[in-house]
């Protein structure tokens, strides 16, 4: 049963855009449980128009509306849009870490806001450095698009499911590709599968930049009624991430059920080595290759991952953070 939390709140959150993008997600599906809870939510951004790849049961509106009508809490995650968010008319306002190591952090945490982060280790280095609270505030899935899908009933091949997006180096897309080339004169029945969405004003179709003589193929844009479908094609998931606030990929694929390879980048809060997932200590590729291998050889250990990360991961949902966030706001009222 959730909290009574009082009194209906009127919440606000600044984007960018509203493109396919991880951050979107986030407040998008955040927007969804809050009203859903009978709270008002709108997002503001440049255009003003609604996501036209998500549902969303909230309002949205542009950047010059801000000033219209006043909100109890404000959110914003984005450094570039600082200035409209000091335009926003709200009682409390949280800056939401959801990134580490910006130019502009240190000018943030002096700002008469609140804070938020959006993992264990961003709160902590947040905590440490500058001295300020900073609750917990993860990141989440919706079991709806990302869950389990049968098994094929016969494959020849064993999947390796990887996000594409190659040209941003902290992504480490190709420490993926060099740690399965290594592998695959032994393991020839390995694949790579890649997917993304370019979004924003670098709109680039990373699949020319993916050179391999490993077999692959790129999903490039599906739509979200196709992400369980997608994760259901993989065996084993890779992230390779350098910097991350969430992994929002590896959290993905453990709500689908797959045994996760990755790095500590964005998924201390659910990814524990040999309970939950393998995790190098580095984004290395003869560490990740390690990890690969022991999933190629041992069955009992993707299946036993696989459910373990799954259960684990279903503790993080878009509800669950809902409730979260407004006890935190409920503190300041």
């Amino acid at each position: 049963m959730r909290p009574d939390f009082g009194d209906d709140m009127n919440i606000a959150a600044l984007l960018p855009h509203v493109e396919v993008f991880g951050g979107v997600r986030r407040y998008i599906e955040l927007g969804n449980a809050l009203v859903r809870r009978g709270h008002s939510y709108t997002l503001f951004h440049p255009g003003g128009g609604p996501p036209d790849w998500l549902a969303f049961l909230g309002q949205t509106r542009p950047f010059n509306a801000l000033k219209e009508d006043e909100f109890d809490v404000g959110l914003c995650s984005e450094y570039s849009i600082l200035p409209r968010f000091e335009e926003l008319r709200a009682r409390e306002k949280y800056f939401y870490f959801v990134m580490e190591g910006h130019k502009l952090e240190k000018e943030v945490v002096r700002r008469n806001y609140r804070f938020l982060g959006n993992s264990e280790g961003i709160c902590r280095r947040i905590e440490r450095k500058y001295g300020v609270e900073c609750p917990r505030a993860p990141g989440a899935i919706n079991p709806g698009t990302f869950h389990p899908l049968p098994d094929p009933l016969s494959k020849d091949r064993l999947n390796i499911l990887c996000y594409g997006r190659i040209y941003r180096r902290c992504k480490g897309v190709h420490y993926v590709i060099r740690a399965v080339e290594s592998l695959h004169r032994r393991y020839p029945q390995l694949r790579l599968v890649f997917f993304d969405t370019p979004v924003g004003a670098d709109r680039r179709d990373p699949r020319s930049l993916i050179q391999t003589p490993v077999p692959c193929e790129f999903h490039l844009n599906l739509p979200q009624d196709r992400m369980a479908w997608l994760f259901g094609q993989a065996d084993i998931f890779v992230s390779g991430e350098i910097r991350a606030g969430w992994s929002n990929t590896s959290a993905e694929a453990m709500a689908c059920r797959l045994p996760v390879v990755c790095t500590k980048a964005g998924t201390r809060d659910f990814a524990f080595h040999n309970r939950t997932a393998l995790v190098v200590p580095l984004p290395l590729p003869f560490l990740i290759r390690r990890q690969i291998r022991r999933l190629i050889a041992d069955p009992v250990l993707r299946e036993r991952l696989a459910e373990a990360g799954h259960k684990k991961i279903l503790e993080f949902t878009w509800g669950s953070l809902a409730d979260r966030l407004l006890e935190i706001f409920g503190r300041q009222r």
